[in-house]
């Protein structure tokens, strides 16, 4: 009886043993597996803050870098002069007018002028660029010109020859923001040739409409001296830049 009593405990003392060590076993691998997660968890932790506080810089950096180069890069634009801006901003900002055409009839050494619409300031000189928008119309009624279509105004030298002698002639003293009304005959205008290229027939009178945006001041042309010489001379061939 002793010793079956004894040979019970042995083996109940075994099987505890047994389930000590298999136990141990167990937490032991759950420990290596939570380790092996809380290291993987460090490092992407690791790995995300270094894209966090690294990565975020470049970007940044990119990104500015990116808006310098578009800053630098940028188209710029240089607005005209004038002398009376506001002024100026009005006229660019008229619609083109719709002048009447020239009469058939009209002399060939006429030249009316009207002013439409008043100016201010001086008026324009011989010497003086004046920047104006104009339109053009033959006596049938083609408009052969306009700076309007262009976009932009045109710079004209006055009273040196650079254009028709009815401009230099018929825009004297216009002052900026005026609107002019023109009547010129075919001998200020084309003259017998006309302009094919414009559109404009042999001994054709003209009309135009001109606005003047601007008047920018200049030296006058020199007076020549006639003391004993002939002054007479043709006229020098000019004409309007075509449309």
């Amino acid at each position: 009886m002793g010793t079956e009593k004894r040979d019970r405990q042995k083996a109940g003392r075994l099987a505890r043993a047994e389930a000590e060590l298999i136990a141990a076993r167990k937490d032991k691998r759950r420990r290596s597996i939570i380790r092996a997660v809380v290291a993987v968890a460090a490092v992407v932790g690791l790995m995300f803050l270094w894209s966090t506080v690294f990565g975020g810089d470049d970007d940044e950096g990119g990104t500015e870098t990116a808006d310098d180069t578009s800053s630098d890069t940028s188209p710029t634009t240089t607005e005209p002069a004038y002398s009376n801006p506001e002024l100026a901003e009005e006229v660019l900002g008229r619609e083109a007018p719709d002048p009447e055409p020239p009469p058939e009839d009209t002399a060939a050494d006429a030249l009316e002028t009207e002013t439409l619409i008043e100016g201010e300031g001086d008026g324009a000189a011989a010497g003086d660029t004046i920047v104006v928008h104009y339109i053009g119309k033959t006596p049938d009624g083609n408009v052969f010109d306009q700076s309007w279509e262009r976009g932009e105004p045109l710079p004209v030298p006055l009273g040196i020859g650079q254009v028709i002698p009815g401009w230099d002639q018929g825009l004297d003293g216009v002052r900026i923001g005026e609107r002019r009304r023109l009547v010129i005959g075919s001998d200020l205008a084309y003259g017998e040739q006309g302009s094919s290229d414009g559109g404009i027939p042999p001994n054709s009178p003209l009309a135009f409409e001109v606005d003047v945006v601007d008047i920018q001041p200049g030296e006058a042309p020199p007076t020549p001296d006639t003391t004993g010489t002939d002054v007479t001379a043709p006229a020098a061939e000019t004409t309007l830049p075509a449309g």
